[in-house]
């Protein structure tokens, strides 16, 4: 609040009890710190404050006892009471007055975060929504067929969404989504779809780092002589590859023709792609 008539201000009560409000939180979680900002409340601060939060299945349990208040104070309360993960807090203040700002901060299990991550793609405007998905694979097809496909709700939904998506790609489609990927040995793409990707890259290109002077020559000679041959980028699932193991697939690969190195590399995107959206959805 920048000043008093900003925040949460209460009337002098004049019977018996006491002014709360609930809110509810992002997702179903841990609180372990509650921040009760009583700033620009000087003379009608509350006198004291207590923290409850109500469980999933409707319990209201204790999460911080009541405790005395001071005006114009940021409040900062640590290690709240254990208690299970909770869906909405409610802050009692007593007997009445104004707080300016409540702040929760909690923790939340795996399967909770990546529930958060799905229900966050399905809702993001579509422009947004599209920028992210090219991070995963360069395509436009592929990008649009997965905004046609929200809301995907659940993980299972968004993966076979994804496999269905990749069905009715084309050639064409896959050419561009090669571009969007830097050369093994490099950094820039040749066409860059975002920062996401180029990090995704570098990450899946981390079997690099060790690679001698030799072997990045070889690995750079032969991206040069592939993309003579087939037109387009050597791609492959490097998360986990060595540089040489990666050499030692170029090499092999070149003894095909060019329909059966796009399809290859198709498979390869689909990989990479399944890889990205693991990662994101645990980020």
């Amino acid at each position: 609040a920048t000043h008093m008539g900003d925040g949460w201000e209460t009337r002098r009560r004049r019977g018996p009890g006491n002014d709360w409000v609930v809110v509810r939180l992002a997702a179903p979680g841990r609180l372990v710190r509650a921040v009760v900002d009583t700033t620009h409340f000087k003379g009608n601060a509350p006198g004291a404050c207590a923290l409850s939060g109500r469980t999933p299945g409707g319990t209201w349990v204790p999460l911080l006892e009541k405790t005395p208040l001071q005006p114009h104070t940021v409040h900062t309360f640590e290690g709240l009471l254990p208690h299970e993960p909770v869906r909405e807090a409610r802050l009692d203040i007593y007997p009445d007055g104004g707080v300016a700002r409540l702040r929760l901060y909690g923790e939340i299990d795996e399967e909770t975060h990546r529930a958060l991550k799905i229900a966050r793609l399905d809702r993001l405007p579509p422009d947004a929504a599209r920028h992210l998905l090219l991070q995963f694979c360069g395509s436009a097809a592929f990008a649009e067929a997965m905004l046609g496909a929200r809301p995907f709700e659940t993980e299972a939904r968004l993966f076979e969404a994804m496999d269905a998506t990749f069905e009715t790609l084309g050639k064409a489609d896959w050419l561009e989504a090669f571009a969007a990927h830097p050369r093994i040995g490099e950094r820039e793409a040749a066409r860059e779809v975002g920062a996401r990707a180029a990090a995704f890259s570098r990450q899946e290109q981390s079997g690099m780092q060790g690679a001698d002077a030799a072997v990045r020559q070889a690995l750079a000679e032969g991206n040069r002589r592939y993309e003579e041959r087939f037109g387009f980028v050597f791609l492959i699932c490097a998360t986990g590859k060595t540089a040489e193991q990666m050499l030692a697939a170029l090499k092999a690969r070149l003894e095909h023709d060019r329909e059966e190195e796009i399809r290859i590399a198709a498979e390869e995107q689909k990989k990479i792609t399944r890889i990205r959206l693991e990662k994101w959805l645990n980020e």
